[in-house]
Order: structure tokens, then sequence, then C-alpha cells
């Protein structure tokens, strides 16, 4: 399941990647992950992985850990 705020668009390699927001501190990044296809086409593992500010965590479906880059930072004022 993406995060409601997510912007997913195509990538090479299988590689899905969508826009985040940080709930707790505003910052904005970007997850990418790679899905893998079964044969019962669901993905059943959870992956973790935390804003790169305020390092407050997520989960997501996937096979694969997700790569989260930073894009812009923190906007609640604290370092």
């Amino acid at each position: 399941m993406l995060p409601t705020d997510s912007k997913p668009s195509a990538t090479p390699a299988g590689k899905v990647a969508f826009q985040q927001t940080c709930g707790a501190c505003g910052c904005v990044f970007r997850v990418e992950v790679t899905w893998q296809r079964s044969f019962s086409y669901k993905v059943t593992e959870e992956q973790r992985y935390a804003c790169p500010e305020c390092q407050r965590g997520c989960r997501i479906k996937t096979a694969s850990t997700p790569e989260v880059t930073l894009i812009s930072q923190r906007t609640d004022g604290l370092t």
C-alpha cells in the first residue's frame, strides 16, 4: 500500500518511486522500491524505512528494502 500523498512514477529495472511528505517534521523525500512478481502476485513482506530528517518510521509491503532520498529539509523549525 502506498502512502496517501504518494506520487508513483516508473523508474528503470522494475523500480517504482514515490514522493512522500513526513507528517511529523514536514520534510519531503523520495522512496524507491523494486517490485518482484511471484506466481501468487501477492507481496506479503513488510519492509520498514524512515524519514531521513526525524527518523519517523514507515512501512510498505514490498520484497525489497526501500531506498530513501531527501528532497527538501524539515519545515517544523527543529533540528
